[in-house]
């Protein structure tokens, strides 16, 4: 008997209160992201490449991935690579008066989610409500510790 790979996802949205190019640089500059979200960590970024490649740790999981789709202020994807585990995320930023509508979306795949699906999928929807809160919390300070520049 052999045992098939599992697929998890899930989806979350929130309103920002603030322009899609404030909340675009604080996804997009990757080596800035545990200035505002505390749940990772990363290693290295690799831009002078295509596609852009970063390698970074969430939830004591190891991620090498590549920049999929990069369409500044509206697009984000990346796909990653970690033992056992294929992910992808995917971020998309509307206009809307007064800010950003963010929408978040994240998929696993792979012999690792079968381990544990249930405790997975409730940290998956966990880690994709909190970066949205903690993306939102960055976004909205006017006193946000991530230069902007």
């Amino acid at each position: 008997m052999s045992l098939q790979p599992c697929r998890l996802e899930a989806s979350d949205e929130c309103f920002i209160a603030a322009p899609p190019h404030r909340v675009w640089q604080l996804l997009r500059r990757i080596e800035q992201w545990p200035q505002w979200n505390r749940h990772v960590r990363v290693l290295s970024v690799r831009s002078r490449i295509n596609p852009m490649h970063f390698c970074w740790k969430v939830s004591g999981i190891r991620l090498h991935s590549d920049i999929t789709a990069d369409r500044p202020t509206r697009t984000l994807q990346w796909k990653s690579v970690g033992r056992g585990i294929l992910a992808r995320r995917s971020w998309m930023l509307i206009p809307e008066a007064g800010g950003t509508r963010v929408i978040t979306h994240a998929e696993l795949e792979g012999l690792a989610v079968c381990i544990r699906p249930i405790a997975t999928q409730r940290l998956l929807r966990l880690r994709t409500h909190q970066v949205l809160v903690e993306l939102r919390n960055a976004a909205e300070s006017a006193h946000s510790s991530v230069r902007m520049n």
